[in-house]
Order: structure tokens, then sequence, then C-alpha cells
């Protein structure tokens, strides 16, 4: 932004402004550049000059551990993305120490064929619960162990720093840095796709629980008697939502093939929507129940956390359409109206690139802390 924008969001006269980032300029941080636009006021002025970060000052690596498979991102310090990959490996029957490794090894080629070897951090998502302040992968249903110090693992083995978050609170972080309404009170971004999680913000920031993770809202039970879910229980919210039940409903309704690994590829999801909406009515019937539970899910949600606003993510979104109607229909009768009436409820189409960017923004923001901390020092 240019300066006279920044002094007005950090209420900082123009002369403050002007010298901090000249320093800032001065020191190869900051760099630069003509907006072409023309100052603001009734009179003609100078193009308006904007401030980035300079994008020599190292880069950080965003990975996502999915369902025997492995997502990258490299982006420079101003924020650009510059390679990506996507890696199919089986994780889950792999023990701690080989986990690791793979994970390590993996990061490691990475950077090194992208030709970017200035690498100064790394974020990792992870689906399940996930304790950030020790770094510990508590529990997730893409690994098979528990309570894996996958933090401290990494940083030794690349000799970096290394922070862990759950895949739904950094999609949420990645969603909320978009849009700075939801940067303000109380935000839920409940994401739905080949899991049901939680990102849950106050004033912009993740929210914590006692072991510093964030919600296994998926997980919470509606029916005792429901269908299977991966955590071992019957009956979450995510035994009737997640990809991989719709999946497990469709097959039983027309003998469609098992796919290939317990969770189906974006393709056969793409599928069985197709199928819906052209006129299929058991499957159309499949995602009307869905948008029931989802409608209960947001109601429960309304109604334990009162948030300003609700945003449904993730690949899910994919049949919001066919979601929508009973979704609407079963929020309005479960929820209390005067909370209803308190919540902004909006739907955010997005795939799992933002996984990447949620904890690649996490990294950066770090970055920019250490550099604020060794000026001071």
């Amino acid at each position: 932004m240019a300066r006279v924008e920044l002094g007005q969001q950090l209420g900082m006269s123009p002369a403050s402004v002007s010298d901090l980032t000249a320093s800032l300029v001065d020191e190869g941080i900051l760099v630069t550049e003509d907006s072409g636009e023309a100052g603001s006021g009734l009179l003609r002025g100078r193009p308006k000059v904007r401030l980035f970060f300079a994008d020599t000052l190292g880069c950080v690596i965003g990975v996502w551990t999915g369902f025997n498979r492995i997502e990258l991102r490299l982006v420079d310090s101003a924020g650009r993305n510059r390679a990506s990959r996507r890696i199919e490996r089986p994780l889950r029957s792999l023990e701690a120490g080989e986990l690791m490794d793979v994970l390590a090894e993996t990061i490691t080629a990475f950077a090194r064929d992208t030709g970017h070897p200035d690498v100064k951090a790394v974020g990792l998502a992870c689906q399940g619960y996930v304790d950030t302040r020790d770094g510990v992968v508590a529990w997730s249903p893409v690994l098979g162990v528990r309570d894996l110090p996958l933090a401290s693992g990494l940083n030794q083995r690349l000799g970096l720093p290394v922070s862990i978050e759950n895949d739904a609170s950094a999609m949420a972080f990645a969603i909320a840095q978009r849009d700075p309404e939801l940067r303000s009170g109380r935000t839920a971004c409940l994401m739905v796709g080949d899991g049901v999680g939680l990102g849950f913000l106050i004033q912009g920031e993740l929210y914590r629980g006692a072991r510093f993770g964030g919600s296994e809202f998926g997980h919470v039970r509606l029916r005792r008697s429901g269908p299977q879910c991966r955590c071992g229980g019957r009956g979450c919210i995510e035994a009737y939502l997640a990809d991989y039940a719709l999946y497990r409903d469709a097959q039983l309704i027309d003998h469609r093939p098992a796919p290939t690994v317990l969770l189906p590829g974006e393709d056969a999801m793409t599928d069985i929507v197709a199928q819906a909406r052209s006129g299929d009515a058991a499957l159309a019937n499949l995602f009307r129940e869905a948008g029931e539970v989802l409608g209960d899910a947001v109601g429960i949600l309304i109604q334990t956390l009162e948030p300003d606003h609700v945003v449904i993510c993730g690949p899910g979104t994919r049949a919001m359409d066919l979601l929508r109607p009973s979704f609407e229909a079963a929020l309005e009768t479960q929820t209390i109206p005067e909370l209803r009436a308190l919540a902004a409820i909006q739907v955010v189409e997005s795939s799992m690139d933002l996984l990447t960017e949620g904890v690649v923004m996490q990294a950066l923001r770090e970055l920019d802390f250490d550099l604020a901390r060794l000026k001071a020092a």
C-alpha cells in the first residue's frame, strides 16, 4: 500500500511513516513500486508509490499432510507463490521416525528442485488434534501414530524453525487474511471436505484450547447410532458430511466402484455431484440429508459460540447448491431466531490450496516478528 494509506491505518503522521519506511527500504526489507495512479485530491498529483516486502529475504515452505498425500508450496518473502508440488505417498503405515524422515526428505528435495535453497521456515498443516505450543500431533485420522513430536522432529532433521497447525485452523486463518471483516469479532470457519473441521478466530487470531489446539468440532456426535466415523465413534458430524461418508453412501445406492484408497478423489466426488444435479433422485436425497446435518452443525455453532461470522468453506462447497435448501430449512428450525440473526453466514468456495496458504502466512508473520525483534535489539 501507499505510505498515506499505511499512516491512515496505523494512525501515524506522514513524517513518521516516511522516516520508518525509508529506513526499511534502505535495509532492503521493503521495496517501492509506482502504482500508476494519480494522488487523491482536487489537484493532479504524482502517482502513488506503493510499498511491498522485498522478495529477497528468503522463502518459507508450507506443507499439508492428507491421506497418503503431501502438498507443498514455496513462497518468497514478498508472499509470491514460487512453486508447488503434490506427492502421493503412503503415510498411515509409517512409524514415527520413518514418517518424519519421509517428510524431511520430501521437503528438502522440493526446496532443492525449486532452485530456492534459502528457506527460512516451514509450516505444516495436519488433520486431527494438533498441539501448536509443543508441536505435537496428538491424533490424526491420516497418520498411524499418536503423540507425534512433529515440529521438533522436523526441526532436528531440517535445521529450520518448524510450526504445525490443524488444517481447518490454517484454512480459517488464510480466509480471514483475505477479508478484513472476518478479522473483527468472532469468526467460525467450518471446513467440509476430506473431513469436517472448525477454525475459530477472535479478532483475527486463532482460538487455542488448553493444549493450544483448535476444535475437533467434526467429531461432535449428532446421533449415537449413526454411521461409522474415522475417529472410532459413530454418528459424528463428519460421518455424515465428509467426502468419504458421501461416497460410502453413494456406493450403497448405485454400486459404484470403491475408491482405491479410503478417501475418494476430487474426480469421484465431482461425478456424484453431477449425477445428483442431472436428476438422480437417490443421490439428490443423499445431499439433501447432508444439508440437514450441515444446518444442525451450524446451528450448534451459533448457539454454543455465538459468532459474528460463520464461514462454510473447503472442497465440500462444490455441492452447496444441492445442500442449501435443506441446510437453510434445518438451520431455521433448529436455531433460536434471535441468535441466528446475529450471525452473518457466508460460503467461501475454496480448495485445499488454502491449507498451505494458511501455514505459509503464519510462517511469514513469524519471520516479520523476528525482523522486528532484531531491530528492537
